[in-house]
């Protein structure tokens, strides 16, 4: 007698291939890894052509422009076009964008083309999260090993990237962003169809791809969801910590008498750390619930890097600090991918994720102007603990909003 594989009811989502798991892995290597490589290759670039620090900054700044006021229209994109097929056309924009750089030397055309492959990289990455939660409904264990990938790619992009300068020259350096591109476009056409039951088939207009209002308020609707409103102020809280990271802690460093290697080993070093605390989300998230873990995680690392100052500027002790502060961030950012994809439908993944983006842009701006604020009134040894108790406090209140939302707290 012989039995047929079980069917699927109609609307239900497919089982997790492992093609796509392993895709998915890909292309967030890729997906991240092309940020690094570019956030390299364009200073040094501007360098050589000349460029005055206040033009590198504005260089820098320009590639957030845009996506701070698109991440939603882009995500929302993809729910109605299909992740794949977004992903697949930002893939080509961006290796198309990092060519023309050497052909266009000038001042006012590398901000458009940072504006433009700003805009195009952060697409890839909002599609690299929107397609694991879509592959994996939501698990925590295979989103942590999606992280650990993604911060593969952040560590070895930039070595890859200094020997092509170094040995090839920028010309090549540009040409290998382009191949890295393709490497992700490889990796994103080996994911099957695209899992949403609204994504369209068949040809696209250019109605289809223009910003709609709706999709901005549908977005903003979905902060309702008590899941969704307490992971983008986990989010919001975690990209402040590292907005004072890149800036403040980099500048508390250099005061101490740290040269600019040794930063960059010890920053090495927690990234490494935070590759590894993602692979740790899974079993995590079996001991707790999950939005406990993440305030508890989340305020560990705030302590760890309010605490700078107290260290001594003792390497060893920053280091240690700084990796598990950054090892604690690594762990919560699956379980927020995670909490965020099974609170929110599969139709609305991207949706979510251009929200979060947004919110994320949104702590990049404002952290490092009010860190500024701080350090000028009460010194950079004691502005590390004052915007210290300022962000505990606020898991203090998340805490207490966890602790009386009954869907949050079981």
């Amino acid at each position: 007698m012989s039995t047929s594989p079980p069917v699927s009811p109609p609307g239900a989502p497919p089982p997790t291939s492992r093609r796509n798991l392993r895709a998915s892995y890909a292309v967030g290597l890729f997906s991240m890894g092309q940020a690094e490589l570019l956030t390299m290759v364009v200073p040094l670039w501007a360098l050589l052509q000349g460029a005055a620090p206040t033009e590198i900054g504005t260089l820098v700044g320009a590639r957030s422009l845009l996506t701070f006021f698109l991440a939603i229209h882009g995500g929302a994109l993809m729910d109605r076009l299909g992740t794949r097929r977004v992903m697949l056309f930002f893939a080509v924009a961006t290796g198309i964008l990092a060519a023309l750089y050497p052909l266009l030397p000038w001042f006012p055309v590398m901000v458009g083309l940072q504006m433009l492959i700003g805009f195009a990289g952060n697409m890839a990455w909002i599609g690299a999260q929107t397609l694991i939660a879509q592959v994996t409904r939501g698990d925590p264990g295979q989103i942590g090993k999606f992280s650990f990938f993604a911060r593969i790619g952040n560590v070895v992009a930039p070595i890859l990237m200094g020997l092509l300068w170094d040995v090839a020259g920028p010309t090549i350096s540009f040409l290998g962003v382009t191949v890295w591109c393709a490497c992700m476009f490889a990796a994103v056409s080996r994911i099957d169809k695209p899992p949403p039951g609204s994504a369209l088939v068949g040809r696209v207009t250019w109605r289809d791809i223009l910003p709609r209002l709706q999709d901005y308020t549908g977005s903003l609707k979905l902060i309702v969801i008590p899941a969704v409103a307490f992971t983008l102020a986990i989010s919001f809280t975690r990209h402040a910590t590292n907005g004072v990271e890149n800036s403040f802690f980099i500048v508390y460093l250099r005061e101490v008498g740290f040269a600019g290697t040794l930063i960059g080993i010890l920053f090495s070093i927690a990234e490494i750390a935070n590759g590894f605390g993602s692979l740790l989300s899974g079993r995590a998230a079996k001991l707790m619930p999950i939005p406990w873990l993440m305030v508890g995680f989340t305020m560990a690392s705030i302590v760890l890097l309010a605490i700078t100052p107290l260290l001594g500027g003792v390497f060893a002790f920053l280091a240690i600090a700084h990796s598990l502060r950054r090892g604690f961030e690594g762990i919560v950012q699956p379980l927020m991918f995670s909490l965020q994809a099974t609170a929110v439908p599969r139709e609305l993944q991207g949706s979510v994720v251009g929200l979060r983006v947004t919110n994320n842009r949104l702590s990049s701006i404002i952290t490092p102007v009010a860190m500024g604020l701080i350090v000028e009134h009460f010194g950079t040894r004691d502005g590390f603990l004052v915007m210290g108790a300022i962000l505990v406090a606020g898991c203090a209140i998340l805490a207490v909003v966890v602790a009386r939302t009954r869907s949050l707290s079981r």
